[in-house]
């Protein structure tokens, strides 16, 4: 097991948040916690960080053009449900800590969240 490892940054509380590419399912994000829990000893789930709507765009159009539907909210509504953001590995990713896990879970789907229609979606071709 080996901690997360941490960058030293901040971002700003009106930076969006892609919490999840597609819904945002609570079995989901238990499941990514514990194995996150498994690997690093906390429970978290990572999210990535866009502190502009060009920087959101660039990633729907890379990283995440294979998810139709992305779930956003910003790291001013993460942190106002009492929710640790932590930039963690490298940029844009960071970790949303969950140290109360059905509690904090809970308190993540209830936070201010909309979902986005991914202009740039490409379907994954079948292996």
């Amino acid at each position: 097991m080996s901690p997360l490892r941490v960058r030293r940054e901040l971002l700003a509380d009106d930076s969006l948040v892609v919490v999840r590419g597609g819904a945002l399912e609570r079995d989901e994000l238990v499941a990514d916690a514990e194995r996150a829990f498994r690997r690093f000893g906390e429970h978290a789930i990572s999210v990535l960080a866009a502190p502009s709507e060009k920087e959101l765009d660039a990633l729907a159009s890379t990283t995440l053009r294979g998810y139709e539907l992305l779930t956003i909210t910003t790291a001013g509504a993460i942190r106002r449900a009492g929710l640790e953001l932590r930039p963690t590995f490298r940029r844009p990713h960071y970790s949303v800590m969950l140290p109360e896990l059905n509690a904090d879970v809970d308190r993540l789907v209830r936070c201010e969240n909309e979902e986005w229609t991914n202009p740039h979606y490409a379907r994954r071709e079948a292996d």
